[in-house]
């Protein structure tokens, strides 16, 4: 079972890398890394990290996704043009806090269906009416990130997030 598992986060790994990364247009490219960060804690308490490359994780590990995004273009993209957006793959929970970069120069949002999204000032919302709750962020099943200064030709922009790789199910 053990094995099976880890085949089939492999394979999620391997799909995840080709086909679930968006990018609004062929104007921009993704090139998306994929690291499983091991911990270590030292006997005073500091916590140090380690990125290794990863092809498999295990159920507690934690997986660290890059985002690359490059201007493919000979021109500038304009101020909010740019939006990469990077799924939270099924069998796998959103480490809070864990997207960045965060600054002015980026407007991050979180999404709880991975189709509508809010800024992470604004709280996520799920269900209808009176039954409308606030959804905790390890829920999150996607990360979006908008670029609000321009892309230059050529330039590349870093965008990280990390998700925990969920237990078996018995």
């Amino acid at each position: 079972m053990k094995r099976l598992l880890q085949l089939l986060f492999t394979f999620h790994l391997l799909f995840f890398t080709f086909s679930s990364v968006f990018a609004q247009s062929d104007e921009v490219s993704v090139n998306t890394e994929i690291f499983v960060i091991n911990q270590t804690t030292a006997a005073d308490g500091s916590v140090s990290e380690e990125a290794k490359p990863a092809t498999t994780a295990r159920p507690g590990q934690i997986v660290e996704y890059r985002l690359v995004a490059r201007n493919e273009t000979d021109t500038t993209l304009p101020a909010g043009t740019v939006i990469i957006t990077g799924p939270v793959p099924n069998g796998t929970t959103f480490v809070p806090e864990s997207a960045t970069p965060k600054d002015e120069r980026i407007l991050t949002e979180y999404s709880a269906d991975g189709t509508n999204f809010a800024d992470a000032d604004s709280p996520i919302l799920s269900g209808e009416g009176d039954n409308r709750t606030v959804v905790d962020p390890a829920a999150y099943r996607a990360v979006r990130w908008t670029l609000l200064v321009p892309l230059e030709p050529a330039q590349e922009e870093t965008f990280v997030y990390r998700v925990t790789v969920n237990p078996a199910a018995n």
